[in-house]
């Protein structure tokens, strides 16, 4: 997956795509639709439906059919050969309209809102609110569990594994999205810290805080990059679309997810207003102070982010895996290891908060809009994407040029080293396909490879942190429609709250210790305790 699940992204920000808007047909009122509406629209679509096959290759006659779609991802479609090659199997023709992430979720709300949006909309922009938003209250998005039933075998199978179909049906009994099902790492995002630095100036992996605070005042001053300018280290940076700082607060005995909530002996419980977020941000305050943090940790955009990577100057960064701000040199290992969870004067016994169990089930990854024409090819359309073979290309390459099918579940991976500068390019992960759209890679497919890994960084990070995660995982969860609004609400007002705080503090624009009390209490305004309390009625806790 993307890898990154979680939830998430690597984007480069483009000015080139400001200007253009999220085009398909017609506008239509995005007025709340009843299911009764819902199934018209449906029987309309198949009325009108070019002449489609239910079974086999091609889905429709040539040139018959094509349907537009939104995606956020950010390398060119040119050498993407997923697209003609679904296209010569299906004579299906997607437009293919992509943004880089910042300008996608811009577009993508500017574009709900005014009724001026794609068939088909995929990728990280949308969220399972938005599902409830835009499919469940107001029909959009349109129900996809009858086209499934009926075009979409290799759908049905994901559908049919444990947990799937649970987690994907929405409050009103409707499947909004395609799912999508892989195997995920544990730990999603995490800070890593230069080894090749650390070994430049002679210095041990830091085992707490206060050894972490010496090794990045070394990276600061002691030309550990060895380009001759002591200057341009970074000593700590972060993903800036995704940072969470709050992680780190298991440091101090309480790791915080995005959303300010944690687990407490297997309960979920609200964080952000704990001594442990406190003490979190009083030490990464001071390492501020020190001159220690990233100047732009809260203002840069990717693109700046990745590109100082490139240039060697982080010492330790919080991302998905390194090769997101550093890439890997074929047959190397990476500079960056991930730094072990630390200690602190606080905490002698530190914790993680893993993302996953090993298996996510992504539930808002692409849906159908009531501008589709005819859904039931679009269905088709992805359940021929879920063909193995098809998702396989789609993350690993074209067969006989990178990999190939052994047999049934199994494949092979080809010697990278072979291929030339230009196709190692050429079919990187991120330029085959747009790899924020869901794929079908079975958690059981068997994979040989011609060159085992030098060393799998996230299977490293997982063994890693194992011992110190906390005891469950926050679930994924729908909230009800008679919560919904007011859910929605609350989550974008305590957590943009929280956001502006914490930046304020750690950048020392604000004391922490002299708001904090005000914080605290500004969160209780802000509707925080049936924020709690909607969060644990909908997973069953209360």
């Amino acid at each position: 997956m993307k890898k990154k699940f979680i939830k998430n992204v690597t984007i480069f920000l483009s000015t080139l795509f400001i200007t253009q808007t999220i085009l398909s047909g017609c506008s239509m009122s995005s007025s709340k639709v009843s299911s009764v509406d819902k199934k018209v629209l449906k029987n309309d679509s198949i009325k009108n439906s070019p002449q489609i096959n239910k079974e086999g290759l091609p889905i429709v006659d040539k040139d018959s059919y094509q349907f537009s779609l939104f995606v956020d991802n950010r390398t060119p479609l040119d050498n993407q050969f997923v697209w003609p090659m679904l296209e010569e199997q299906t004579n299906v023709k997607v437009d293919v309209q992509q943004y880089p992430y910042e300008i996608a979720k811009e577009k993508y709300g500017l574009a709900l809102s005014s009724g001026d949006y794609t068939d088909v909309i995929g990728g990280w922009c949308i969220s399972p609110t938005d599902i409830l938003t835009y499919g469940v209250n107001m029909g959009i998005f349109i129900p996809l569990e009858d086209y499934f039933e009926k075009y979409a075998p290799n759908i049905m199978e994901v559908l049919e594994m444990p947990g799937v179909r649970e987690t994907m049906t929405a409050p009103d009994g409707h499947i909004y999205a395609i799912p999508f099902v892989s195997k995920s790492p544990k730990v999603h995002f995490n800070p890593y810290i230069n080894q090749k630095w650390l070994d430049n100036l002679g210095l041990k992996m830091p085992t707490n805080t206060e050894e972490l605070r010496e090794v990045l005042h070394k990276f600061k001053t002691e030309d550990a990059n060895r380009n001759g300018n002591p200057n341009d280290e970074i000593p700590f940076s972060a993903d800036p679309n995704n940072k969470h700082l709050g992680l780190l607060a298991g440091w101090f005995g309480l790791p915080i997810d995005s959303s300010g909530f944690t687990m407490i002996d297997g309960r979920l419980e609200f964080g952000a207003n704990r001594e442990e977020y406190k003490q979190f941000i009083e030490y990464m305050a001071s390492l501020n102070s020190e001159g220690l943090l990233d100047k732009e940790l809260f203002t840069q955009d990717l693109a700046t982010w990745k590109g100082k990577g490139e240039q060697d100057l982080y010492g330790v960064s919080i991302a998905y895996w390194s090769a997101d701000f550093k890439k890997i040199p074929l047959n190397e290992v990476p500079d960056f290891k991930p730094l072990p969870v630390l200690k602190s004067p606080q905490c002698d016994d530190p914790k993680w908060l893993a993302f996953t169990t090993g298996i996510q089930t992504l539930k808002s990854q692409a849906v159908i809009t009531d501008k589709a024409k005819n859904p039931e090819i679009i269905v088709r359309w992805w359940d021929n994407l879920y063909e193995v073979d098809n998702s396989f290309q789609a993350k690993n390459g074209p067969f006989g040029k990178t990999c190939e099918k052994i047999g049934e579940n199994h494949y092979k991976l080809y010697d990278k080293s072979k291929l030339s500068d230009e196709d190692n390019d050429k079919y990187s992960f991120d330029n085959i396909f747009c790899q924020a759209l869901p794929t079908n890679i079975p958690p059981d497919l068997k994979l040989d490879k011609e060159t085992p890994d030098l060393y799998d960084e996230k299977k490293d990070t997982d063994e890693l942190y194992e011992p110190y995660f906390v005891d469950g995982v926050i679930e994924d969860f729908w909230v009800p429609s008679e919560y919904s609004a007011k859910f929605a609400e609350y989550s974008k007002s305590i957590t943009d709250y929280i956001n502006q705080k914490t930046a304020a503090w750690i950048s020392g624009q604000a004391d922490v210790n002299k708001e904090w009390n005000d914080y605290c209490k500004q969160l209780e305004k802000l509707g925080l305790q049936e924020y709690i309390k909607i969060r644990k009625e909908v997973i069953g806790q209360i």
